[in-house]
């Protein structure tokens, strides 16, 4: 009798550990996936930016001549009293096409080099350096060019992020001291978005 006891004891704690196991269910997941990739972006990122100390926003929607790519968004800040001159920084936040690489430094520097080759600038394609724009690494870049016999001197700024990239550019011809401390400012405290550095 004792040993029918311990053999239906042992049928029983064979039964409770099947009910308990993992239950192949219908099939059907009802999790949600945490592996779905973030939707690619359709739009640059827009940027929240207050003048420089001694400079006024420009309201006329004046742009870059030259652009890395026509989806962009561009913020333009003057020398206070030398408005629609050479004296400013320009801010674009740009969307680049889906297929542009920005993966590695050489791949980004690679597109620098391609667009400083659109703007007719007499400094070496090869003058361009690593740098830090507010904790985001980047690739600085020194150019020059004479327009209407008025030599243009200026430094950019470009950090990417998947197909994000944010270009500051400051340039002068008259008031150097004033653009380049409001450069170094700028690009030391740049209010990068959260969607830019989720991306970075």
């Amino acid at each position: 009798m004792r040993r029918l006891t311990a053999l239906a004891a042992l049928v029983l704690l064979f039964a409770a550990g099947c009910t308990t196991g993992d239950d192949p269910g219908t099939g059907d997941d009802t999790g949600t996936d945490e592996s779905t990739a973030p939707a690619a972006p359709t739009a640059p990122v827009e940027l929240t930016l207050t003048a420089p100390a001694g400079f006024t926003l420009d309201g006329s929607g004046a742009d870059r001549d030259v652009l890395f790519a026509n989806d962009h968004l561009t913020y333009t800040f003057y020398v206070a009293g030398a408005e629609g001159g050479f004296d400013r920084i320009q801010v674009t936040s740009y969307l680049l096409s889906e297929g542009a690489d920005t993966s590695s430094y050489d791949a980004q520097a690679n597109q620098v080099t391609d667009y400083f080759g659109k703007l007719n600038q007499l400094i070496s394609l090869d003058n361009y350096y690593p740098t830090i724009v507010h904790r985001e690494d980047g690739i600085y870049r020194y150019g020059e060019v004479v327009v209407d016999g008025i030599e243009v001197k200026w430094q950019d700024h470009f950090v990417f992020a998947g197909q994000y990239l944010i270009n500051i550019t400051c340039s002068w011809d008259a008031h150097y001291a004033q653009v380049d401390a409001a450069c170094g400012e700028m690009t030391s405290t740049f209010p990068f978005p959260e969607d830019f550095t989720a991306a970075a």
